[in-house]
């Protein structure tokens, strides 16, 4: 198919102005173009030659922005892999996810000077799980302590996982994923030192950045009963 068949041209003009876009759009537009009916089966290979020549990225299931595809791939510190190792020996059946705060100075103006290593597992386990980190590491500390115990070192803090968290495996370790990062940044007390304008501008570098499913970031704040109030957050950001 050559690029002249996919109107690529004509489409960026139409869906320029747009924040996104569906299946029926795209159908509706070719639809517009050519005289004969184009079956569903051509709009789908249309979409797909779209995608991969980088024209359209997805950004949630059936929605399409303009431009290439780009995901955040959370950093791996020797000690997540540390941590990773000892979460497979001593607690194999759970699931669990280990990742660094530094991931969000990515995002942010003002580079936060706190080494913490977050531990989120699934509620029930949390006090057993933290309780068999402090034989193995010397700063552990349940998220859901009143204060910071250890307020100038080098922290591990076991959080609840909740379910139904978008996550992703990144060189073996379980790990977050940029959605949630953005979900709990806004939603959870542990963050509360990210506020006001510097809130705002790790959202907008985040969604200049990289390539952010919407569907799976609101279905995740859905969880956290957090939809609306984000969802509307996000249209001011943009």
């Amino acid at each position: 198919m050559t690029t002249d068949a996919l109107h690529t041209d004509e489409l960026k003009k139409v869906f320029s102005q747009k924040d996104a876009f569906n299946v029926q759009d795209i159908g509706s537009f070719y639809q517009s173009l050519e005289p004969a009916d184009v079956p569903q089966s051509t709009v789908n290979w249309r979409i797909y030659k779209l995608v991969e020549r980088g024209i359209i990225q997805r950004v949630g299931r059936g929605k399409y922005q303009l431009g290439v595809s780009s995901f955040f791939e959370p950093g791996i510190t020797g000690k997540m892999i540390q941590v990773n190792r000892y979460m497979k020996k001593q607690f194999p059946y759970i699931k669990y996810i280990v990742w660094h705060i530094g991931d969000i100075n990515t995002f942010s103006q003002h580079l936060f000077n706190k080494d913490i290593t977050f531990v989120e597992v699934e509620r029930d386990v949390v006090k057993s799980v933290t309780d068999q980190l402090r034989d193995k590491f010397k700063y552990v500390q349940d998220s859901r302590a009143a204060s910071s115990l250890y307020p100038n070192e080098s922290v591990i803090m076991v959080r609840p996982l909740v379910s139904g968290a978008p996550v992703q495996t990144i060189q073996t370790v379980p790990t977050t994923t940029l959605e949630k990062i953005l979900v709990d940044i806004y939603s959870d007390k542990v963050f509360d030192f990210f506020q006001g304008n510097e809130l705002s501008l790790i959202f907008k570098n985040a969604f200049s950045s990289y390539t952010i499913h919407q569907e799976r970031l609101l279905r995740y704040a859905s969880r956290k009963e957090k939809r609306e109030v984000i969802r509307e957050f996000i249209q001011t950001i943009k």
